[in-house]
């Protein structure tokens, strides 16, 4: 390398820092990638980096950081199936976890989400709009019948020959 900043030398001081290989840097990051997806924000991802003995300025954590997201981009899966199923053994590994802690609110919420991705429960809005198509259905079964009764009471058989009316048929007796 170069020599070291004097009065004879007044060009760059020589780094003390040795340039991490490619390997530590794909460890890293994969490590930053991790603790993203852990929820680690960026002083998270320094005091990590620090606890680590990295030896890294904030603008390397910060290229660590964007190469960490493009991998995640990357990685990410297009087929439903397969996040379906990522989904549930995340939500199956969280549930062991907080179990083995004994704590049990938050297992019986894992399970519930679980439940709920597996469609479970119907939701309140399913439940409600089921219940309007059956009164909504009964409505117009009833106004189809009083539209085609007979004045004996009785609904003729449909002609798909014919035209349906649209006006109420006369009762028997009736005045024109």
């Amino acid at each position: 390398m170069g020599k070291p900043k004097t009065a004879e030398n007044p060009g760059k001081a020589e780094s003390t820092v040795k340039k991490s290989d490619r390997t530590t840097v794909s460890q890293r990051i994969e490590e930053v990638l991790r603790i993203r997806l852990d929820g680690a924000q960026f002083h998270d991802i320094v005091q990590y980096a620090a606890e680590k003995e990295w030896g890294v300025n904030d603008r390397q954590l910060r290229n660590y950081i964007q190469r960490a997201d493009e991998l995640l981009v990357e990685r990410q899966d297009k087929s439903r199936k397969k996040v379906v199923a990522r989904h549930l053994a995340q939500r199956q590994s969280l549930y062991a976890r907080a179990v083995n802690a004994a704590d049990y609110r938050t297992a019986l919420a894992v399970l519930d989400s679980e439940a709920k991705l597996r469609g479970l429960y119907p939701t309140a809005n399913v439940a409600d709009l089921l219940k309007l198509a059956v009164a909504q259905e009964e409505r117009v079964r009833k106004l189809e019948a009083e539209t085609n009764a007979t004045p004996d009471g009785t609904t003729p058989p449909i002609d798909p020959e014919t035209k349906p009316t649209t006006r109420r048929p006369r009762k028997a007796g009736a005045k024109p």
